[in-house]
């Protein structure tokens, strides 16, 4: 499945593997100032993961459930995961209000998914969104980075903090060793926590660099070979 994380030091660094089971996704730069990418889980295709030219990123990473936050029809008092990222990028929910709109809104899942949102804004201050258990924020000042992977981090923090992933294992203790990584290492990074021998491969992987002002990403993880996407802004 998929892994992320956040480097915020000197320079913003995002990093994301996505680890597909075969759906259809495409990437969309229909909008010059984000670069989106689309996932078809079996009822179209919708936004998954993203990031915007000011560094405003959001993703939907699957989750096992708990048993709660099931889906519920969206109003004014429930949002769901892919909702919640489509209106952080297309502006309807102001960078400056995600954490008073988390608060006061239930965050449910779409039907037949379990997932959690990582949303980073501009600034590197990240919350997560977990359906049926609760949300987390955590500062940019409060640590050099952030990373997720597929399981719950509101249940490491609060129930069980033994983490036996590999993936994320592999990923924090490459990011605990340095203070500033490149485009580069977050790619080789990324690498570390690459699938090929299971369900989920990784089929996708990008670096965004908030200096750079640019999305660099490879596919089918073949990290030999990386493509740019230069903000206009």
């Amino acid at each position: 499945m998929c892994t992320s994380f956040i480097c915020r030091s000197h320079n913003t660094i995002i990093g994301m593997n996505f680890d597909n089971n075969g759906m259809k996704y495409s990437i969309n730069t229909n909008n010059p100032n984000q670069f989106t990418v689309l996932v078809d889980g079996g009822r179209g295709k919708y936004p998954s993961f993203g990031v915007d030219y000011k560094g405003l990123f959001v993703n939907n990473l699957v989750v096992d459930s708990n048993g709660k936050g099931l889906y519920k029809r969206p109003s004014k008092k429930v949002t769901h995961t892919t909702k919640l990222i489509t209106d952080i990028l297309n502006g309807n929910i102001l960078e400056e209000d995600i954490d008073t709109y988390l608060k006061s809104i239930e965050v449910v899942n779409t039907p037949d998914w379990s997932c959690h949102n990582m949303v980073c804004d501009s600034n590197a201050n990240v919350w997560i969104v977990e359906p049926g258990r609760g949300n987390l924020y955590s500062p940019a000042a409060t640590s050099p980075y952030f990373v997720m992977t597929n399981f719950s981090l509101w249940d490491c923090m609060n129930e069980n903090p033994n983490c036996d992933c590999r993936r994320y294992n592999a990923v924090t203790n490459e990011l605990a060793k340095v203070s500033e990584i490149s485009v580069d290492e977050a790619f080789r990074i990324l690498e570390l926590a690459k699938q090929s021998d299971n369900e989920w491969i990784t089929a996708f992987s990008m670096v965004y660099s908030k200096h750079a002002n640019a999305v660099y990403y490879c596919v089918d993880g073949d990290f030999s070979k990386k493509y740019e996407y230069k903000f206009p802004k």
